[in-house]
């Protein structure tokens, strides 16, 4: 999946609104409690990373992706045509963050739906809420969303903030805050906009922002007044840029303008380095907008920006590779060009890579990024209409990052990209079908890393071949990577052809091998009696006697740590620990092996690059280690530091992993996936990747393979060019029809 900086923006003055989705312009919703409060009408478009809601009558329209329950239609799935938020029938105002939404009722009552593991949703507690839930304690005229934080003006137009506050954009102290909480320095405010690390105020034109905005460097985060953007009379934030509309119809902003975000047709200002060794740093600065002699209103995206114009027109500018402009062509422009077929608008409002307007007859019209069709119906498809099937009789599969293998008794076979002879055919060549691997006894086990291949034979030998830049094939005078100049940085590689090996050639010295695993360029082997020995380049001795692990039967590694499973069903793993990857409970990096918390019946072992999983004697699933990417299956994107069950998932039969992808076997043979991938789309909770019965399975970095011991079916990106995924940019307004 596309992955984007988080960044919302938040449009804070509108053109003469359209009756269709919100209160006619100059009459007040009436209070739904019968006293003299009113919610403000607002923004009736709200705009995330990858989903749009639109407020029609009162009522909340959603669609694109739907993975954090961001849709608020009770699920984390997707959905193509706008969709009908269940029980909310009297809405003024609409503000999404990159994976949740909010709405605010006519009588003040907000409420919040999707993601909320770092409080965004204000209702007091973590985690993700397919459906509404209720702000805590909070009677709200505006509300606005960043990245991950919410903020809100009350009936007294003082300014509360929840959600992420790492970076204090969610006001005091450095942790989530979880309920509506004043933001200390704040003033009382007319207006607000939120971006991913800060959040500003608007009072009688002067700015006050709190978080890291623009201008600081991170150190200082208290609310502060901002002079550069004195008499603004309306904000827009975004990631890390903010634009103020101002009077004398200037806009102005405030970035570094590294994609021309700043409108004003100059380049970034760079700080030289300041050593021989340091790096060119680009320097925020005030701009000027040019070409715009009639702003209403301004929106930020993540590395673009729009303005209204008081004709209705509209004009955008900076990054354009997903037709975020609006103007027919991917070209990033550093001033503003008009977005056509748009001469009507009365709305703005941008995602981070895709815009959406309300037109003057009350219709919504959407452009730019669209994988997850949130700005119109799909014109491509995401993916291959299926998997691609090899007729083969494995009884095993191995997948990494462009290249997959198979192999029975009788022989192995391998396909995908032989740049480096990792496919063992004798060539450096790509082969999109299943090729034979030459010179092979009989394999019990084959893994494959990120450039080479490795093979157990039956007896215990190991063989490999593919890429030896990093020392994988454990020969002797192997490489010691890349070559590096003190002052120039890497220097040129010698030929392939002298730094890998088309077809296997033994590992000396290892005879008694009973288990392989591989991550990356680093491979790994369990010898008889639990020794555990390592090879790659950055070994002190490749194949020294790493540790022993009594019983052990089993091997899984990820980017910096092992594990190791033995004949009882414990698990003890070593090695880096910050994301709780080693399953002992705690976040420290261990140089010796501890044992995993609470499990003692594990059958089967995954790692991806940060996580860990563990299939149990019933058939329960338990995960560890980094969440962000949902690579846990529990719901969310925290981190786990011991063993967590895998929800809605079942007695499962068999576990893989990739670097932020989890994949299991079901009961019915189906398989499921969740995290972040190809083979997994983006899932925090198990989803059915295939429906076709299986008994084999392998997960890679962007694919994934099952078997049925008569043909292997393979999904995701890399192995063949005829499964290449790609998304749908829209680079001119499409109407969305609305209900």
């Amino acid at each position: 999946m596309r992955t984007f900086r988080l960044a919302l923006c938040s449009v804070l003055a509108l053109v003469s609104c359209a009756d269709r989705g919100r209160e006619p312009a100059g009459q007040p919703p009436a209070s739904g409690d019968g006293d003299d409060f009113a919610a403000a009408a607002g923004p009736t478009l709200a705009l995330g990373v990858s989903h749009t809601c639109a407020l029609e009558r009162g009522e909340v329209y959603c669609w694109g992706y739907g993975g954090h329950g961001q849709l608020g239609l009770g699920d984390r799935r997707d959905r193509s045509v706008p969709t009908q938020v269940p029980g909310l029938a009297d809405v003024v105002a609409l503000a999404a963050g990159t994976w949740h939404t909010c709405a605010l009722r006519r009588g003040g009552d907000v409420l919040c739906w999707g993601d909320g593991s770092l409080g965004q949703l204000g209702d007091g507690a973590l985690g993700t809420r397919p459906r509404p839930s209720p702000v805590a304690d909070l009677r709200a005229r505006t509300i606005a969303a960043g990245g991950s934080h919410t903020c809100a003006i009350d009936h007294v137009r003082k300014v509360l903030c929840w959600g992420s506050n790492y970076r204090g954009e969610s006001g005091d102290g450095a942790a989530p805050i979880l309920r509506p909480t004043l933001v200390p320095g704040a003033p009382a405010a007319d207006a607000i906009a939120v971006g991913d690390a800060y959040a500003c105020a608007l009072a009688g034109g002067a700015v006050t922002c709190w978080g890291v905005d623009p201008l600081r460097d991170g150190h200082d985060t208290a609310a502060a007044e901002l002079p550069a953007l004195a008499g603004a009379v309306s904000l827009a934030a975004g990631a890390d840029h903010l634009c103020a509309v101002g009077r004398g119809d200037r806009i102005l902003c405030i970035g570094t303008g590294s994609e021309g975000q700043l409108g004003d047709a100059r380049p970034p200002t760079v700080e030289p380095p300041r050593s021989p060794h340091g790096v060119a740093v680009a320097r925020p600065r005030l701009a000027e907008v040019a070409d715009l002699a009639d702003p209403a209103a301004a929106a930020v995206g993540d590395d673009f920006a729009c303005a209204l114009r008081r004709t209705g027109a509209l004009a955008c500018w900076g990054e354009n590779r997903d037709g975020q402009l609006g103007d027919g062509s991917k070209l990033a422009r550093d001033r503003p060009a008009p977005v056509r077929e748009i001469d009507d608008a009365v709305e703005l409002a941008l995602g981070s890579a895709h815009a959406c307007v309300r037109r003057r007859r009350g219709d919504v019209a959407c452009w730019g990024y669209n994988e997850f069709a949130q700005a119109g119906e799909r014109t491509t498809a995401a993916a291959a209409a299926g998997p691609t099937v090899h007729a083969l009789p494995a009884t095993g599969l191995a997948v990494g990052e462009v290249h997959a293998c198979a192999w029975n008794d009788r022989g192995a076979w391998c396909w995908g990209d032989g740049t480096y002879g990792q496919l063992g055919d004798g060539a450096r060549t790509r082969r999109d079908g299943p090729t034979a691997v030459a010179d092979l006894g009989r394999v019990r086990e084959l893994v494959v890393g990120a450039r080479h291949t490795c093979a157990l034979e039956h007896g215990g030998t190991v063989m490999c071949w593919g890429d030896d830049t990093f020392g994988q094939l454990a020969g002797r005078g192997v490489p010691s990577g890349e070559p590096v100049d003190e002052h120039r940085g890497p220097r040129p590689l010698p030929p392939i052809d002298t730094r890998s090996r088309p077809r296997p050639g033994p590992v000396a010295g290892l005879a008694d091998v009973v288990d392989l695993a591989t991550y990356g360029h680093r491979t790994c082997g369990l010898r008889q009696g639990g020794a555990v020995v390592c090879w790659h380049a950055f070994a002190d001795e490749p194949l020294s006697h790493e540790r022993t692990i009594a019983g052990a039967v089993e091997l899984a590694l990820g980017a910096a740590h092992t594990c190791a499973r033995d004949t009882s069903g414990k698990v003890r793993c070593w090695g880096t620990n910050h994301s709780g990857r080693l399953g002992d409970g705690t976040t420290e990096s261990r140089d010796a092996d501890v044992a995993v918390r609470g499990l003692d019946d594990a059958i089967a072992l995954a790692a991806g690059r940060l996580h860990t999983c563990a299939l149990r004697r019933g058939g329960d699933v338990v995960c560890w280690g980094d969440g962000l990417m949902g690579q846990l299956g529990d719901g969310s994107r925290a981190d786990r530091a011991a063993p967590t069950r895998v929800p809605d998932l079942g007695r499962a039969r068999a576990i893989a992993a990739g670097e932020d992808t989890t994949c299991a076997i079901g009961q019915a043979k189906s398989v499921l996936c969740w995290g972040d991938g190809d083979a997994a789309g983006q899932r925090f909770a198990p989803e059915v990747a295939l429906t076709a019965p299986a008994s084999l399975l392998a997960v890679g970095a962007q694919s994934a393979c099952a078997g049925d011991g008569e043909r292997v079916l393979c999904w995701g990106e890399g192995l063949s060019p005829q499964v290449a995924r790609t998304w749908d940019v829209v680079t001119t307004p499409r109407a969305i029809p609305l209900p």
